[in-house]
């Protein structure tokens, strides 16, 4: 595995880079379980008022990421 000094990537490259790790994923067929911790943190927070489902939270980011590229 190569080195990547991630520390003198711009913001775009480091976004796009973390992009294409998650997409390897969902190509690869790869797996990964939540650990027992988050999956705690996420049924607390599914009680508060303020929470929004992962569906709509990926969309959230993605319009984000979009204005923030465009801007």
């Amino acid at each position: 595995m190569s080195n990547i000094n991630i520390t003198n990537m711009s913001i775009n490259d480091r976004i796009s880079l973390m992009e294409e790790l998650w997409l390897s994923f969902e190509r690869d067929n790869i797996e990964y379980p939540t650990p027992s911790w988050h999956k705690d943190i996420l049924k607390k927070r599914e009680k508060q008022d303020n929470f929004i489902p992962f569906e709509d939270a990926k969309e959230n980011l993605k319009k984000a990421l979009c204005a923030y590229r465009d801007s």
